[in-house]
């Protein structure tokens, strides 16, 4: 009998053992399952970070480029554009940077003849902007017209300048102009020539009585003008002539100047916009 009881109570130890390791295994694969799966999500969701990322840098970046580019075709001026345009045609040749324009520069026009040697731009603001060079500028009054003449010799070219010297001045009345610079004053008939120079350059204002005109008050304007700027250097000579009666659709103001056996020159409107585009021009 106690062999027996003996015998049953061994049997039930090892049977309990063994339900013990079997509950421990189970429970330790699932485990291990467990973490493998969280593991498993871990990486689809870095995997899905990680494409959203590149997918919003991608837009980002897409978004930048396409910003910047519309940014750059807003800023660029109608005159920059008409100047690439002239510069494919003419070549490498001085150009007004600035069209001298108060208000209408986005319909600004420019129809041009010629080559790099002798050329005619005519500068004119219409009712709209329309395409580089067509045909039905012609029929536009330009505001500005810039011209280059090429000439045989230099000689032949300074000649075309009008370049007077000091001394045919002596003995008129003088007028002080501010940044001591002087003028002269040559007046009759009703009409004043108010003259004096700037490096090579000979300037002169002219007014009528007739027209209650003031050449001083005209001439200082330039000089204040141009104490802050500077007109193209000229070889040798260079000749500003301006008016202060303005004329509806005509364009009496002019610059000219002597670069070599060639010659420039600048017919606009107004003095200002004669001004402000000449010391633009490179």
């Amino acid at each position: 009998m106690k062999k027996q009881l003996l015998v049953l109570t061994t049997l039930l130890v090892l049977g309990g053992c063994s339900f013990s390791r079997n509950k421990t295994a189970k429970s330790s694969l699932s485990v291990s399952s467990s973490t493998s799966e969280v593991k498993h999500h871990s990486t689809g969701s870095d995997s899905s970070h990680t494409s959203y990322s590149n997918s919003t840098t991608s837009q980002r970046a897409t978004t930048s480029s396409s910003s910047s580019v519309t940014n750059q075709a807003t800023n660029v001026s109608r005159v920059t554009l008409m100047n690439q345009q002239l510069m494919r045609s003419l070549g490498q040749v001085p150009l007004p940077q600035t069209d001298g324009l108060e208000n209408g520069s986005n319909r600004l026009n420019v129809y041009y003849q010629g080559d790099s040697n002798n050329f005619t731009i005519n500068y004119s603001v219409g009712s709209r902007a329309k395409k580089f060079n067509d045909a039905t500028l012609k029929q536009e009054n330009p505001y500005a017209v810039y011209t280059k003449k090429t000439y045989e010799s230099e000689t032949t070219a300074r000649q075309q300048i009008g370049y007077r010297s000091a001394t045919e001045f002596k003995g008129l009345p003088t007028v002080d102009l501010g940044d001591e610079l002087t003028g002269t004053i040559d007046a009759g008939a009703g009409q004043q020539y108010l003259s004096w120079y700037e490096g090579n350059w000979f300037l002169t204002v002219y007014a009528t009585t007739v027209n209650q005109g003031d050449p001083q008050s005209l001439a200082k304007e330039v000089v204040s003008f141009l104490a802050k700027n500077s007109l193209p250097a000229p070889e040798n000579y260079g000749r500003v002539s301006f008016q202060t009666a303005i004329v509806e659709r005509q364009r009496e103001q002019l610059i000219i100047w002597q670069k070599g056996n060639a010659v420039y020159q600048l017919q606009t409107h107004t003095p200002q916009t004669a001004l402000k585009m000449a010391v633009s021009i490179k």
